[in-house]
């Protein structure tokens, strides 16, 4: 019986060679050159099925290794994703909330006595409180003085150079009703938003 220490990794592990000779009769009555022929193919068969044993590890090792990465990189293409997808609603409700307020101020545009009436509920809100001051855009003065003095004469209006068309301000001695259609349109977006 022969041993060697086959150094197939850098652990020195030792393998016991056990040489026999091909009947599983011991190398007796083979010649010294036969004899090492036979210790160094067995000796050789053992190497290599070590070898392939350690070489199977490190590649399942590898293959561990880069498949835990690929999951990474998956993990963080979803969440990359799901940023992307959010982002995107948030400018798609953003830009849905300016093309209403551009919406809201051509109508109010095209017709005028809108502006009247959503003053006229605003100031339903409020008929309980004192000193009703009722302030509009200069180019709806005219038209929501008249229409406000047939509901409610004790209001008085005031034109307001600030505020564009179809805005219209509340102001009590109480209270703050703001009627801009940028403002209303921003109270629709925080509620969306969950501001």
């Amino acid at each position: 019986m022969s041993s060697r220490i086959i150094r197939g990794d850098a652990r020195g592990n030792k393998v016991t060679v056990s040489v026999s000779a091909p009947g599983g009769s011991p190398l007796e009555g083979l010649s010294p050159h036969d004899r090492t022929m036979q210790v160094e193919k067995q000796a050789f068969e053992q190497g290599y099925q070590e070898g392939e044993r350690i070489g199977k590890q490190m590649g399942e090792k590898m293959v561990e290794t880069i498949v835990k990465r690929y999951e990474n990189s998956i993990a963080r293409l979803a969440q990359e994703h799901k940023n992307l997808v959010e982002q995107m609603e948030e400018y798609t409700v953003r830009m849905a909330l300016e093309i209403s307020r551009k919406i809201v101020q051509r109508e109010l545009t095209m017709d005028p006595d809108l502006v009247s009436a959503l003053a006229t509920v605003a100031l339903k809100r409020v008929q309980g409180h004192q000193s009703l001051t009722l302030r509009v855009s200069r180019q709806d003065f005219e038209r929501v003085h008249a229409a406000i003095a047939n509901v409610n004469p004790a209001v008085t209006v005031k034109e307001d150079a600030n505020l564009e068309r179809g805005d219209f301000i509340v102001d009590t001695g109480q209270t703050h009703l703001d009627g801009r259609v940028k403002t209303q349109v921003r109270a629709i977006g925080r509620v969306l938003f969950d501001e």
